[in-house]
C-alpha cells in the first residue's frame, strides 16, 4: 500500500501545482491577482494541513462521530439559506466566505460509510420489504436533508452529485440492484422538474443543444471554451500567451481546462484525464486492500466522488454535458474546494495506512543441518 500512496500523493501534487500555475495564467491581467493568488495558497496550505491530520489520524474515529459532522454540515448549509448567506450570481450558496456545499461531502461519505457497515447485512438478506426499507428508504431519508437545503440554494450541480454518490455507496454496502431503478427514475423526473421550473435551466438546455444561436449569450461560454482548446493544438500556444481564455467566463475556476488546453496544449489536457484515472484506481486499491467494511465503502465513495466531479467538469467545458457550475477538483480555484478534496485525500491516506499487509509470505529459508538442534544432542569427539 505504501507504493499506491505515494502514487496518490504525487498525482494530487501535480494536479494542485498545475492548478495553481494555470490560475496565475488565468488572472495575470486581473487586479485582484495578488488577492485570488494568496487565498488559493493560504486553502491549499490549510488543505494540506488538513489532509496530513487525517492521514495520522484513525479513519474508524471520524466514522464513528459521523453524527457530529451530519448535524454541523446540515447547520451551516441552513446558514447559507439564512441572512448570513450571500447571494451571487444567481444562487445563495457562501457564508462567511465559504461553501458549506463542499464540506458536506465529508460528513455524506462517512454518514453513508458507517451506514452500510451497519446495516449491510439488512440490506443484502432478508424478504424484499426488509432490504428496500434498509437498503434504500431509510438511507434515503438520512440523505435527503442534505437534497433540500442544497436545491433551496440552488446547487443542482451538487445536489445531482450527492444523489450519484449515495447510489454508489449504497450499491458497493449491498443494496439490490433493481432497487437502482427508482432513483434513477426520481433522478429524471427531478431534471424535467429543474427544466419547467427554472429559466436558467432552460437557457442552460438549449446553449448545451444549439450554443452557435446565441453566439454572445449563453452559448458564448461553451463556444468559447472549444475555440480555446481547438486554438491550443497539440502543444498549445505557450504558458501565458493564451488570448481566447480572457473571454472565457469563470475561466479560473469551473472553466480552467480551456485554459489549460490553450496554454499547454492536448498533451497536458489527456494527462489530466490519466491523472483522474490513477486517482480512481489508487482508491479502488485502497478500498480492496481495506482492513473493514467501513473504509471499503469510505475509500470507494471517496474515488467516485473525486472522478465523478471531474469527469462532469470536463463534460461540462468540451460541451458534452449541460453546464452544471461545478469546480475541476484539484485544479480550479476555489478555497472550500481545495480543502474539501485534500481532506479526502487524507481519509484515503488514512484507510492504506491501516490496511493489513497482503503481501505474499517469503519463501521459507533452506534449513542449515549444521544448526539443527538434533546435532546438539550428539557426543563431542
Amino acid at each position: 500500500m505504501r507504493t499506491t500512496s505515494i502514487l496518490l500523493l504525487l498525482t494530487v501534487s501535480l494536479l494542485l501545482a498545475l492548478g495553481f500555475t494555470m490560475l496565475a495564467s488565468a488572472v495575470m491581467l486581473e487586479s485582484r491577482f495578488s488577492n485570488l493568488i494568496t487565498m488559493q495558497g493560504v486553502a491549499i496550505v490549510a488543505g494540506a494541513t488538513l489532509m496530513c491530520l487525517l492521514w495520522r489520524s484513525d479513519y474508524r474515529f471520524w466514522i464513528r462521530t459521523q453524527w457530529w459532522w451530519y448535524g454541523l454540515a446540515l447547520l451551516l448549509l441552513a446558514l447559507v439559506l439564512s441572512p448570513l448567506g450571500t447571494y451571487r450570481n444567481g444562487a445563495q450558496r457562501w457564508v462567511f466566505g465559504t461553501q458549506p456545499g463542499e464540506f458536506a461531502k465529508l460528513p455524506l461519505l462517512l454518514t453513508l460509510a458507517a451506514w452500510g457497515a451497519r446495516f449491510g447485512p439488512r440490506m443484502r438478506f432478508g424478504g424484499n420489504l426488509q432490504t428496500f426499507l434498509w437498503g434504500q428508504a431509510l438511507p434515503g431519508l438520512v440523505v435527503l436533508p442534505f437534497l433540500g437545503l442544497l436545491y433551496k440554494q440552488p446547487d443542482r450541480g451538487t445536489m445531482i452529485l450527492f444523489g450519484m454518490v449515495t447510489l454508489v455507496v449504497l450499491l458497493l454496502g449491498g443494496m439490490r440492484k433493481r432497487f437502482a431503478i427508482m432513483p434513477l427514475l426520481a433522478g429524471v423526473g427531478l431534471g424535467v422538474h429543474f427544466y419547467r421550473s427554472s429559466e436558467m435551466v432552460r437557457k442552460r438546455v438549449d446553449a448545451f443543444l444549439h450554443p452557435e444561436l446565441d453566439p454572445q449569450g449563453t452559448g458564448s461560454q461553451a463556444l468559447k471554451s472549444l475555440a480555446a482548446l481547438r486554438e491550443g493544438g497539440l502543444e498549445g500556444v505557450g504558458l501565458g500567451s493564451g488570448v481566447i481564455k480572457l473571454t472565457i467566463p469563470e475561466q479560473h475556476t469551473d472553466f480552467i481546462l480551456p485554459v489549460i488546453g490553450e496554454e499547454l496544449g492536448l498533451f497536458f489536457t489527456l494527462g489530466i484525464l490519466v491523472a483522474f484515472a490513477v486517482i480512481l484506481l489508487c482508491a479502488v486499491r485502497i478500498a480492496s486492500r481495506a482492513a473493514d467494511v467501513e473504509g471499503r465503502l469510505l475509500a470507494g465513495g471517496i474515488g467516485f466522488l473525486i472522478a465523478c466531479q471531474a469527469m462532469i467538469n470536463i463534460a461540462v467545458v468540451t460541451n458534452s454535458m449541460i453546464n452544471k457550475g461545478m469546480p475541476l477538483p484539484f485544479v480550479s480555484r476555489g478555497g472550500s474546494s481545495a480543502v474539501t478534496m485534500l481532506a479526502l485525500v487524507g481519509l484515503l491516506l488514512s484507510i492504506a495506512r491501516r490496511a493489513p499487509e497482503t503481501a505474499e509470505s517469503a519463501p521459507e529459508r533452506r534449513a542449515n543441518p549444521f544448526q539443527s538442534p538434533d546435532l546438539e544432542s550428539l557426543p563431542a569427539r
